[in-house]
């Protein structure tokens, strides 16, 4: 059956090859450049261009010897990984921007963890969050309060889900609002993967003065398939580099502000 099925394998044209490739990092299954080789009878420098091309498109992270799940697509333990140093700065900006007893939502994800460990070494606050490991960066109780939505743990995104978050939001009225976003659309605005993102962060909006948003650069252009945010309503974003041109031009004509490392001190983006 083995044989069988790697002699059918080997017969999928380049396209579905990437495409088979990229939905078993996706799921997380266990990648080998020699393993690939084998299942699609191609030599092992076929797979490490299939992987190398599959990298550029920022579908994958090349590992040694295989590949794993890179970007949104990939779990939480690895996105902390990816790009570290940029997040670090997109979280100490978007921290130098709290100011003391505000009370204030992080959403999950690997740049708002950035943010929460930035947030210690600022004045205390009051956080609600749905993501324990951001509660823990926070040293909850020490220094800042922090609550914790409730709700259904999903490992892969390290957050709580369901009806319980959404129940602990409604109940608030927040100072401020620190989101990430799955992707960012010159023409839409903020895009999500999936419709219970879009609520989530569409409630959000509702429930608070201001709304901050943290992205690295890859998020730019990141397509999604649900609008959660549109432009006129960002507020604000906190990246790591200056976004593309074709963002800038939109941007300023629906008043969102951009702050990003160099544009610090400057009377544009005063912090």
């Amino acid at each position: 059956m083995t044989e069988v099925r790697s002699q059918r394998m080997g017969r999928l044209p380049a396209a579905s090859r990437l495409q088979a490739i990229t939905e078993m990092v996706d799921a997380g299954s266990s990648i080998s450049i020699a393993g690939l080789a084998e299942q699609y009878s191609v030599s092992m420098e076929t797979i490490r261009r299939d992987i190398a091309a599959l990298e550029k498109e920022g579908l994958v992270y090349r590992v040694h010897g295989g590949a794993m799940p890179a970007g949104r697509s990939a779990s939480i333990n690895i996105r902390v990984n990816n790009l570290i140093l940029e997040k670090a700065s997109i979280g100490a900006l978007a921290a130098r921007l709290v100011e003391k007893d505000e009370w204030i939502f992080l959403t999950h994800g690997s740049t708002t963890l950035s943010v929460a460990r930035a947030l210690n070494d600022g004045p205390p606050i009051s956080v609600m969050t749905n993501m324990p490991a951001i509660a823990e960066a926070l040293h909850g109780g020490a220094k800042h309060r922090v609550v914790l939505t409730g709700g259904e743990y999903n490992h892969a995104d390290g957050a709580l889900g369901g009806q319980q978050v959404l129940e602990a939001i409604s109940e608030c009225v927040f100072d401020t609002v620190i989101m990430g976003t799955y992707g960012i659309n010159p023409v839409h605005g903020l895009v999500e993967a999936e419709k219970y993102y879009q609520h989530l962060k569409r409630l959000l909006c509702q429930r608070s003065s201001r709304r901050i948003f943290v992205a690295d650069h890859s998020k730019f252009g990141a397509s999604g398939p649900y609008v959660s945010v549109p432009l006129s309503d960002i507020g604000i974003i906190v990246t790591d580099d200056a976004p593309p041109k074709d963002f800038v031009t939109v941007f300023n004509e629906s008043g969102v502000k951009v702050i990003y490392p160099s544009t610090v001190g400057t009377k544009q983006h005063d912090l």
